[in-house]
């Protein structure tokens, strides 16, 4: 389960990538780049078996992100999810787990890339492909950990952590940037084609053969000072059609609201700490995160 984020590292490392953002990569992609992120968090998310119609617990995901350029407008990426997660069981106890997401392909077309004397725009689009290696077993732990890790980014990220499914997400995302201020945004549909049950029990949650889902991003990023910005991220996921018939009445749109902080620690690496709760939706009030992401450009 270490061993690809170990190889997005080291393919990262040998092609001098350097690093940006989750979810507003609008970068020009002709840059190389690497990203490391950890997020953490406690989250009570909705699972789909009768007996026990939740996944509570932490978790603790690192996600590895290496992206190299074939073309003046065209790059490649490859990104690879392990989860660490404490799982609740219904005495009250936890058990520890540690299991694999989906790791992803990316290609991705720059769009645009504007730059003028006093204002910079950048668009790209593309498509991520997963590989269904996500965790799964007749226990169903490693499920409720992937369920636990999938709430605490607010159901943004499906393609990730939904075991037995092959993802495919269409995607765009732009940014600009004027005088101290940035502006970015994002959308992407993650589409899930099921290939297996994940040892799901049929009676309490049949699988559908296709579900997808809208995410929708924005972020707003002001200059304090050379080294200090502040960003506000709020985002919206709407499930259009679940992965599985759910055993209980789920809402369909979820939130999350998150702020952070972000330390530039020299010409070439920054440090960003983030803070995450959901306000409404399945996650509302019982979904708690936090994050640290270490970004560093090679020349």
């Amino acid at each position: 389960m270490i061993r690809p984020v170990a190889g997005v590292l080291l393919v990262g490392i040998a092609a001098r990538v350097t690093a940006a953002e989750p979810g507003f990569d609008a970068e020009p992609a002709n840059h190389d780049r690497l990203e490391l992120q950890a997020r953490f968090g406690l989250a009570t998310a909705p699972f789909d078996v009768m007996a026990l119609p939740e996944a509570r617990g932490q978790a603790f995901v690192i996600v590895a992100d290496g992206r190299i350029a074939v073309a003046p407008r065209i790059a490649i990426e490859l990104r690879a999810p392990l989860v660490l997660a404490s799982v609740a069981q219904p005495a009250g106890s936890y058990v520890d787990a540690a299991t694999s997401g989906n790791p992803q392909l990316r290609a991705i077309y720059q769009l645009a890339d504007r730059r003028g004397p006093e204002s910079e725009l950048a668009v790209i689009g593309g498509l991520d492909l997963g590989a269904p290696l996500a965790g799964h077993d007749a226990t169903l732990l490693a499920n409720r950990a992937l369920a636990i890790a999938s709430a605490i980014d607010g159901f943004a990220h499906p393609e990730l952590f939904a075991p037995g499914s092959v993802p495919i997400t269409p995607f765009a995302s732009a940014r600009w940037t004027a005088g101290p201020w940035t502006l970015a945004a994002a959308a992407r549909l993650p589409v899930l084609v099921r290939i297996s049950d994940a040892d799901l029990p049929g009676a309490a949650a049949t699988p559908r053969r296709i579900g997808f889902s809208g995410v929708a991003l924005g972020e707003a990023r002001r200059e304090l000072s050379r080294r200090l910005a502040l960003a506000l991220a709020p985002q919206l996921a709407i499930e259009v059609a679940p992965g599985a018939d759910h055993v209980r009445a789920v809402p369909r749109l979820q939130d999350l609201e998150r702020v952070s902080l972000h330390v530039r620690l020299g010409a070439r690496a920054r440090l960003i700490v983030d803070l995450q709760t959901a306000v409404g939706g399945a996650l509302g009030g019982s979904t708690f995160g936090g994050g640290v992401r270490g970004l560093v450009d090679l020349p």
